[in-house]
């Protein structure tokens, strides 16, 4: 080996920028003898040495608002998970589905954001995994949150595949559609992100340990004497095979969903009767309006909970592009903020979906109002003024026509 100074690239599986500093092949320092950085040199101004340490901006999303974030996404995810348990007629195939989600987005969310607060609060350097060791991090904490991304894309494209089919080919859907074949799917997904995130762990599985030699300040006299990062083996193609498992996944289902969704709003517009044919009799009137607030009912939570994933998802794969291309054609593009700013957003994808179903679907809304002891006026007066408006008394009100291929859906 030799021992003149050279140039070290750190390059970090998911994404941070590659940052370059001086080091020495082995030296020792008061507290760590082996290979490491030199930067007694360095300045707070020399912009090598801002992209080691973790900024200010990273520190406040680190440290407060992501876990906010956190707290909010773990308290509905387990009030989802809490009226699925409680709710008899809320245990049905497709809450089970939404069930799943909820523990994958759960766990995301304490792993995910418990263990970047922790290594934030134990050391300053930008990424440093020393203190979870190479077991920890390298082969229980990454590949876990690596099993549970892509748990989460895997069941919302699944999810996607079944409403389609049950709005597009209900009949179809209702002969095949059984508990058996769900907990089947759901058990191959889990099974298929756990052989994708095998097929990359070389990708992340070397924890290289670095020595570092800080300036003689005082600012620096209480930072690690050593820093540590989960790293590919031996070669950057892992990097490359790394973002590849995790980018195409995503588009293909990206496509996937945008397909379904489209063949859904079609199928339900098309499924309302023209103005002129629901006017003909008010019983048919009433029915027709009942089928219209299902149809639109499942339409807005498709769309919502189906833009707000893809949404949140897309910059942080969009930075997978990017540092591949980087990779590839040998460039470098700053991309630090933009990355931490996308993990974020990923985070906020795990807390939101409780929230969206509590919004745009009657039956989770009142599930949430009943676990939270909450009294909604749904009145006698109320059913009256529906039936009454048709000139007729309640009790010779028509029943509204069971549309199971909706319901199915909402």
């Amino acid at each position: 080996m030799s021992s003149q100074s050279e140039e070290f690239d750190i390059p970090s599986h998911g994404g941070s920028d590659e940052y370059s500093v001086s080091y020495y092949d082995y030296f020792t320092t008061g507290e760590c003898t082996g290979f490491g950085w030199d930067l007694s040199n360095f300045t707070q101004d020399d912009s090598d040495f801002e992209l080691i340490l973790n900024s200010k901006a990273t520190l406040v999303l680190t440290l407060f608002i992501q876990p906010i974030v956190a707290v909010f996404g773990i308290l509905g995810n387990i009030a989802f998970m809490f009226i699925v348990w409680k709710e008899p007629h809320m245990r049905n195939n497709m809450n089970l589905i939404l069930l799943n989600l909820a523990v994958a987005d759960l766990l995301y969310l304490l792993l995910g954001v418990g263990e970047k607060f922790v290594n934030a609060l134990n050391s300053p350097v930008l990424g440093d995994k020393l203190l979870f060791g190479k077991v920890g991090q390298c082969f229980i904490i990454t590949p876990l949150l690596s099993v549970l991304s892509f748990t989460s894309l895997l069941l919302v494209s699944y999810l996607s595949v079944e409403r389609c089919l049950a709005i597009c080919k209900p009949m179809k859907h209702l002969r095949m559609n059984s508990r058996k074949r769900t907990f089947y799917y759901i058990g191959l997904i889990w099974l298929s992100s756990f052989v994708l995130t095998v097929s990359i762990l070389p990708s992340y599985s070397d924890f290289f340990t670095v020595c570092i030699k800080w300036p003689n300040d005082a600012t620096y006299s209480n930072y690690p004497a050593q820093a540590a990062f989960c790293q590919p083996q031996s070669s950057s193609v892992w990097i490359a095979i790394g973002e590849i498992v995790e980018i195409f996944p995503f588009f293909i289902a990206l496509v996937l969903n945008v397909v379904c969704f489209y063949k859904i709003i079609s199928k339900l517009y098309q499924r309302i009767p023209p103005l002129s044919v629901r006017d003909r009799s008010h019983e048919h009137n009433f029915v027709s309006a009942q089928h219209r607030h299902s149809a639109y009912a499942a339409t807005r939570m498709l769309l919502i909970n189906g833009i707000a994933f893809f949404i949140l998802a897309t910059p942080l794969h969009v930075t997978n592009v990017i540092q591949f291309a980087e990779n590839v054609f040998r460039f470098t593009f700053p991309l630090t903020v933009f990355k931490e700013l996308s993990v974020m957003l990923l985070y906020v994808n795990s807390a939101v979906n409780p929230y969206i179903y509590g919004v745009t679907n009657t039956s989770y809304r009142k599930a949430y109002q009943n676990l939270l002891c909450i009294r909604v006026w749904s009145t006698d007066s109320q059913v009256k003024s529906k039936t009454t408006s048709f000139g007729k008394d309640s009790s010779k009100s028509p029943d509204p026509i069971p549309m199971p291929h909706l319901q199915t859906v909402i």
